[in-house]
């Protein structure tokens, strides 16, 4: 019998791609394991986040900075849930009010969580559970104790909550385990990301764009998934052909409720083009893409990881805009070196000539 094993990633819609590195890694402590392209779109990031060696569920997230502003709604991945390690909540509290970043706390099925939003608005929770944090990442003041594991779950917001929990139970293998006045909770394994949590009534239609999660994607094997294309296609949905993303085999469907789901296979793995040491360290072409390298790095805006003690807000949209910042800060240095002079010494007329050039040259730059 087909069976799905958990969640494999989860990726989102977001905005400023540097904003959105400074949250996930400099804040929350997640690793950048790999910095690629969106595998339809050389104009823009396919950033993935995880534990050290990207053993868990993947966070991975679309940075489009001009796109539509979405809304989280039916048809919708809701909240997606990171496991931590037991009593690392005393110190996320200390580290949302460091960074000045709101949360709030409450329990469901047992569990205790800590919700919170990213910047664009994704809705995020921790929920802590023993499950092992040896391989967790330390970064920027998140020591390994503390920090990331995995994805615990998602709550799925369906439009149709009976027909998707129909795909569910009698299509993916999850089974039923407990269920409150708004959501029934569903297992397909005892493993980290085993877990989903579904909606019992409607509450609006999402919208897809920045702050809304684009799909969930489940686990499958690799000498499956064409199988699994076969009894979608039976049971009545349309799914895509099985696609190379290069680190797995994908193929994408909509649920009967409006979510989109891909299943994943669990290889080759993000490891496949770096060692565990080297993750995210570099800029990663998708393969048909290769021949365009030098163009694409000419017009994709740098993203770095870098420590952070509060989150910043940046005046750039793209790379252009980028790059007429980093002038103008070059031109500034050179007035403010010259100003410098002026006031130990008077200037030479070439000096005084190459600062109202600098200043001419600083109006003109837009």
């Amino acid at each position: 019998m087909l069976k799905t094993t958990g969640i494999h990633h989860i990726s989102s819609i977001v905005g400023h791609a540097q904003r959105n590195a400074d949250f996930y890694a400099g804040f929350l402590g997640l690793r950048l394991v790999k910095k690629t392209l969106n595998f339809d779109d050389k104009e823009n990031y396919h950033l993935y986040y995880g534990n050290t060696d990207a053993s868990t569920g993947l966070v991975t997230t679309f940075p489009w900075t001009d796109a539509v502003e979405g809304r989280i709604g039916d048809g919708q991945v809701g909240v997606a849930s990171y496991a931590i390690a037991p009593d690392s909540f005393d110190f996320w509290r200390d580290r949302f009010r460091q960074f000045d970043i709101p949360y709030f706390e409450y329990t469901r099925f047992n569990k205790r969580r800590i919700g919170f939003r990213d910047p664009d608005g994704l809705e995020l929770e921790f929920i802590e559970g023993d499950y092992g944090s040896e391989m967790s990442w330390e970064y920027n003041g998140v020591k390994k104790e503390n920090a990331f594991i995995g994805i615990h779950n998602a709550a799925l917001y369906s439009g149709e909550p009976d027909k998707t929990l129909d795909l569910l139970t009698n299509i993916m293998g999850y089974e039923k385990i407990d269920e409150d006045e708004e959501f029934i909770q569903l297992k397909v394994s005892d493993d980290l990301g085993g877990v989903i949590e579904l909606n019992k009534k409607t509450r609006g239609r999402g919208r897809m764009g920045i702050g809304a999660v684009h799909h969930i994607a489940l686990k499958v094997t690799a000498a499956e998934i064409h199988d699994w294309r076969e009894k979608l296609i039976k049971a009545g949905y349309l799914p895509t052909e099985v696609k190379n993303r290069k680190y797995f085999q994908a193929l994408y469907f909509r649920e009967k409720g409006g979510i989109l789901i891909e299943l994943a296979t669990e290889g080759p793995g993000v490891t496949l083009d770096e060692t565990v040491e080297n993750l995210g360290s570099t800029l990663l072409i998708p393969p048909h893409f290769i021949d365009q390298t030098e163009e694409i790095k000419a017009n994709l805006m740098p993203v770095e990881v870098e420590p952070i003690t509060k989150m910043r807000e940046y005046g750039y949209r793209d790379r252009y805009e980028y790059d007429v910042l980093q002038k103008k800060a070059e031109i500034k240095e050179k007035i403010d070196e010259l100003k410098a002079i002026k006031n130990e010494r008077e200037l030479m007329q070439e000096e005084e000539n190459e600062l109202n050039r600098l200043r001419h040259q600083l109006v003109k730059t837009k």
